[in-house]
């Protein structure tokens, strides 16, 4: 989503703010060498100065190289203790004010203190300005209009003097230097650009990797979460099964008889103890009415046909060889699974073992 700064000029978009940040962190671990050479540089020219007999006016510009390089270094300290989302741009224009002073400092060597005679002095005093000038392209490119502070008013009053004042005017070398001048803008501004795109796509970069982490760990919390269901959904399964099972083997070896019927009374299922009880299999048992098998008594037979209540009646099964057998029959309804109607249960009990069991047989 873009990041809307409103600053001088007009509103600035995502990531700009950012890219200022670290453009003058940039600038700011470059300038103590920067402004150390500077000094350095004007050290040895005020060595120049005072061996070609320009003391006074030599110290008095030391003097002023001085005060620029303690205020150089005095901002430079400041921005290291600065606080804490202090406005970068603050610290931008100090470092523009603090070269342009230093390009005055050396464009007053290179016009004021320019000498008339050729001498060494004149060719010491133009390479030290274009070394040092052109030798901090790279430390203050970084912000946009610092390394021009510097350099338009360092190289541009000595190429006047030198090439348009101070023996006469030549033109085509003067417009030689000029060039030369505006070359050092004009790589200063490119080397700007590049910076500032390779400082966005360092930005982008962290916010993708950033994004991708957010990313993976919410993916790696959702498999978690994923893996916890599918584990409580095996367990539950294996439990389900685990409970059927045991069901179905509490039906199928009860030594009672038991009975599962539809709602119109038929029977659909029973176990090996009702076939024992009525001397059927479990082919010839299925399909039947239950009021076929068993006889209730007059209050109850409806129970029979289907449908039942919750309830215990005494009942008697029909024997091939002996009486009928009187049984406690317990009627449980069924709950309804997958749109199918209800149908019962029946538990038959009371019976006696050795009338329902035939010689040989036993109960499990």
């Amino acid at each position: 989503m873009p990041y809307t700064h409103k600053k001088e000029g007009g509103p600035t978009i995502w990531p700009d703010p950012r890219v200022r940040a670290l453009q003058i962190d940039e600038l700011y671990r470059f300038a103590p060498a920067a402004a150390g050479f500077s000094y350095f540089g004007a050290l040895l020219t005020l060595a120049v100065l005072i061996n070609t007999g320009d003391t006074g006016r030599g110290a008095v510009w030391f003097l002023w190289a001085t005060a620029v390089t303690f205020f150089r270094f005095l901002t430079m300290v400041a921005y290291r203790r600065r606080e804490a989302g202090s406005d970068p741009q603050h610290w931008a224009r100090l470092m523009v004010v603090a070269n342009l002073l230093a390009g005055l400092q050396w464009g007053i060597l290179g016009s004021l203190l320019f000498p008339d005679t050729a001498s060494y002095r004149q060719l010491f005093t133009v390479m030290v300005i274009t070394c040092l000038i052109g030798g901090s392209v790279t430390a203050y490119a970084a912000v946009k209009g610092a390394h021009e502070a510097l350099a338009i008013p360092a190289t541009i009053p000595m190429a006047i003097t030198l090439f348009f004042i101070q023996d006469g005017i030549h033109f085509m070398a003067g417009l030689t230097a000029m060039s030369f001048c505006f070359g050092l803008v004009y790589y200063a501004r490119k080397l700007n650009r590049h910076l500032t795109q390779g400082y966005r796509m360092q930005i982008e970069r962290g916010d993708l990797l950033t994004l991708s982490r957010m990313l993976n760990e919410k993916l790696e919390g959702e498999n978690r979460e994923l893996a916890h269901r599918a584990a409580v959904r095996a367990a539950s399964v294996e439990t389900t099964r685990e409970r059927a099972e045991r069901l179905e083997a509490l039906f199928e070896r009860s030594p009672l008889a038991q009975i599962e019927c539809d709602s119109t009374g038929k029977l659909i299922a029973c176990n090996a103890a009702a076939q024992r009880l009525f001397g059927l299999s479990q082919d010839g048992l299925v399909g039947r009415a239950l009021a076929s098998l068993m006889s209730a008594p007059a209050g109850a037979a409806g129970s029979l046909a289907g449908a039942p209540r919750a309830a215990v009646f005494e009942v008697e099964v029909p024997q091939r060889a002996s009486a009928p057998l009187r049984c406690t029959a317990s009627f449980t309804p069924l709950p309804e699974i997958e749109g199918r109607h209800p149908g019962f249960g029946v538990i038959l009990s009371g019976c006696a073992a050795a009338a329902v069991l035939k010689p040989g047989q036993t109960t499990t």
